[in-house]
């Protein structure tokens, strides 16, 4: 019986911890988001030049916007602490010559291989965002940020996210001119000139916090913890 009692424990606490481990999206406190799948935390305001006062309206190019968070400066409020490591979302080449406006599984146009960039990883499978079009071509409704209220990783967790471009890191391959670029309100990731004015989605590498486990857990495991000395005890009793 005591050691019924003791896998039923163990299994139900398992149960807890995987279903934790399968989110993805934790709200730091602070404006800060964590996506525990790539390792980065996100400023959760989507257009932080303009409410920062840095910029009008937040829009500027590649350039400027590369030099601004070079020299950007955050303070979490939550806990204390000032950060000065930020970056605009990385992109990875996937080894698709030029840019093919594909439908799906390239690093340029829709549907993008959710590996060649941060923010692709982000629009697709962190907030679980639709393209314009689908795998086949085909237009799609629901496309573009889509505040799901059944998804807690959904848009609600940022704000001032823009009906335009955002920059991303590098420069295209074939095109000093030219950067990468990807459109939050309908999946397009592709390339523009460096001299466009595009928004800038703050993000730097690692959590501001260690992943808590949630209270429920603890306690639990606290209670397991007394449940497995009492058959200590009875033993040597």
């Amino acid at each position: 019986m005591k050691h019924q009692i003791l896998s039923c424990a163990l299994a139900t606490m398992g149960a807890l911890m995987v279903n934790t481990a399968q989110a993805q999206l934790f709200n730091r406190g602070g404006g800060l988001i964590y996506d525990s799948v790539q390792n980065v935390t996100w400023l959760a305001d989507a257009n932080y030049a303009k409410t920062s006062g840095f910029d009008s309206d937040g829009a500027m190019n590649w350039q400027d916007a590369t030099a601004w968070i070079e020299g950007l400066v955050y303070h979490d409020a939550v806990r204390n602490v000032s950060y000065d490591n930020w970056r605009l979302p990385s992109i990875h080449d996937m080894g698709s010559p030029g840019c093919n406006f594909g439908s799906s599984g390239t690093d340029c146009g829709y549907n993008v291989d959710t590996q060649s960039s941060e923010i692709a990883h982000l629009f697709y499978v962190s907030l679980g965002n639709k393209a314009f079009v689908d795998s086949n071509g085909q237009a799609q409704s629901d496309y573009g940020l889509f505040d799901d209220p059944n998804n807690p990783n959904d848009e609600s967790l940022f704000a001032n996210f823009q009906d335009s471009f955002y920059w991303l890191a590098d420069s295209h391959a074939n095109s000093t001119d030219d950067a990468w670029r990807f459109k939050l309100t309908n999946g397009l990731q592709d390339y523009g000139n460096k001299s466009f004015l595009l928004y800038s989605l703050v993000v730097r590498d690692g959590d501001v916090a260690a992943v808590p486990l949630p209270g429920a857990v603890w306690l639990f495991g606290s209670g397991l913890a007394g449940l497995m000395l009492r058959v200590r005890q009875r033993k040597i009793g």
